[in-house]
Order: structure tokens, then C-alpha cells, then sequence
């Protein structure tokens, strides 16, 4: 495992994910990844979660959340490194109390709802945790 790729790969799917959240919904964002990376089985690497298809929208081809490559070196480039790290070092608390999924305020996805429950709203993200 190389962890300057792990925050590098949590750190570009933060940025593009929450770039307009605040801090905390960024550390939600990095919390979910490590919350899916422990809670595997066996316990897979972040690049397995991040890459895994249609997991992190920012991800998919068509996503108009793609990274734009001008935005390294802004302020939100630097809190969702700043997040990433404390979420993979466990340097922060949880504030998603151990969330594996998200999702947008503004949208409903077709999730077996049965199965989840709901553990913080931070910013314009709503986080679950399996039951």
C-alpha cells in the first residue's frame, strides 16, 4: 500500500464530490471511503472503493463533477487533502458515525431503504449506514 497515493486518490474523489461543502462535509465525504475500505471483507484498498463503477459519481465518464485540473492549488483543494489525510490517519472523529453511502439533499436514489439508516446530514449530503 502507498499512502501518498491513497490520500491522492481520496483527495481527488473529496474535491470533486464536495467541492462547494464545507470542511466537515468534506471529512464526511473521505470518512465514507475508509468507512467502505474497513468495513470490507476482507478490507479493500481505496483505490478499490474510489474506482469501483458507478460508486462515486464523480467517477463515471459523463459526470459533470469531473476534477478540473485548475483548481489544484485552491483553498478547496488544500481541505479536501486536509480531510482526506485526517479521515485516513483517523485524526478526526467520525462526524458520519461509521456512514458507508451519501447522497445529495436535492436527490432520491434508488437505494433498498429497509437496509439503511440515516446517521448525519452535513451540508448538502445526507449519509446512511447500513442496518
Amino acid at each position: 500500500m502507498r499512502v501518498d497515493i491513497d490520500i491522492l486518490d481520496m483527495a481527488r474523489t473529496v474535491f470533486m464530490e464536495s467541492s462547494g461543502e464545507p470542511y466537515q462535509g468534506k471529512l464526511g465525504v473521505a470518512w465514507v471511503i475508509c468507512n467502505r475500505c474497513a468495513k470490507s471483507k476482507p478490507p479493500i484498498s481505496v483505490q478499490d472503493v474510489v474506482y469501483r463503477s458507478f460508486q462515486f459519481s464523480c467517477w463515471n465518464t459523463d459526470s459533470p463533477t469531473r476534477m478540473n485540473l485548475d483548481e489544484y492549488g485552491s483553498a478547496v483543494w488544500f481541505d479536501s487533502v486536509k480531510a482526506s489525510a485526517a479521515a485516513y490517519f483517523e485524526l478526526s472523529e467520525d462526524p458520519t458515525y461509521g456512514a458507508t453511502m451519501y447522497h445529495a439533499t436535492y436527490v432520491t436514489p434508488n437505494w433498498d431503504w429497509s437496509k439503511l439508516e440515516q446517521t448525519a446530514i452535513i451540508g448538502n449530503h445526507v449519509f446512511y449506514r447500513e442496518i
